[in-house]
């Protein structure tokens, strides 16, 4: 449950210049700017010499918000709402008895930029450059909304640079490496769902690009799934001894190339045969993005080209609708 903010608990006397709010809450003074300007989150005073100046109230609202964005995955404009909805109660004015449902942000120019800069500094080999970047990401956007429309379509603009001859293949190898680590360090700090639906993910056999299914792993964690992730060039055989003894709910794989999706088809052939209880098979990846005639050869559920389709692919394949009883 999300923690009620009370802004009466704190003083609203201003004391702290910008560079204490940075080292106290983590938020850079680009965020801290970014957040006051779309969202009056704060309202810093002047000092005599034209310098900001935050309250303990504008401090523990910041650090409310980072709470609400990194550990609920909430955007900060449905962060800022709920702020809202609390400090209204606190004052004793009509809060919505519902929640609006959360929306997209409608900041598609700022998240086209964020992604720009990302795959400009990775181009640049700057490690450091692409941390900050990332970290302006997440507290504009939330987590997820910043892995899916930041992350992703600049690591598959870096993929299709190297594809085109653009790119070097060390290049195309830092940027994979660099997101695969900020992903699986999240994936690591992720609570596992022990009663959830068993999923296992799996790169193709002779498959090794992995980062797009790492991110599909993370997503399906934080929505409560129990994630049994077996990464690069998963092996037939290996893989039907594994579901023959821990029966999941489905069998998810990924392929970039054509030869790696001809072994996907043999995969999902093999798995349709298992006896009963067998688990749905989905499949996705670069080879049936660019060629959609390869998805009809696969016996399983094409989960769409990104991982938020995915998700939504996932829950209804394992949650269908009832059927009407008229």
């Amino acid at each position: 449950m999300t923690e009620i903010f009370r802004a009466e608990d704190y003083q609203n006397h201003p004391l702290y210049n910008i560079k204490a709010v940075e080292q106290a809450t983590g938020l850079t003074a680009a965020t801290l700017r970014a957040w006051e300007r779309r969202y009056e989150v704060c309202e810093p005073q002047r000092s005599e010499s034209g310098y900001r100046l935050y309250s303990e109230r504008d401090m523990a609202a910041l650090h409310w918000l980072k709470r609400r964005v990194k550990d609920e995955g909430l955007s900060i404009s449905q962060a800022v709402a709920v702020l809202q909805m609390h400090r209204g109660a606190s004052n004793g004015t009509a809060a919505p008895a519902v929640m609006p449902a959360p929306q997209v942000d409608a900041e598609p120019s700022a998240q086209i930029d964020l992604c720009h800069q990302l795959i400009r500094a990775l181009l640049a080999f700057d490690e450091n450059h692409a941390d900050h970047i990332l970290s302006e990401a997440f507290a504009l956007h939330g987590v997820e909304s910043a892995c899916e429309l930041v992350i992703a379509p600049a690591l598959v603009e870096i993929g299709d640079r190297w594809h085109r001859g653009e790119v070097s293949v060390v290049s195309e190898h830092f940027a994979s490496h660099y997101v695969r680590r900020k992903l699986e360090s999240m994936v690591n700090v992720t609570a596992v769902h022990e009663a959830g639906p068993m999923l296992i993910l799996g790169c193709a056999p002779g498959d090794w690009h992995e980062v797009a299914l790492v991110l599909l792993a993370f997503f399906l964690r934080r929505q409560g799934y129990r994630v049994i992730y077996l990464g690069q060039n998963v092996p037939l055989e290996n893989l039907v001894a594994e579901l023959e003894r821990l029966h999941p709910a489905m069998v998810i794989m990924s392929a970039t190339t054509d030869e790696t999706a001809a072994a996907l088809v043999q995969v999902s052939q093999v798995v349709a045969t298992l006896p009963s209880p067998r688990p749905l098979f989905g499949f996705g990846g670069r080879a049936f993005n660019r060629n959609v005639s390869l998805r009809a050869r696969v016996h399983g559920s094409f989960l769409g080209e990104t991982a938020a389709s995915a998700i939504h692919r996932v829950q209804a394949l394992l949650n269908p609708p009832a059927a009407n009883p008229g």
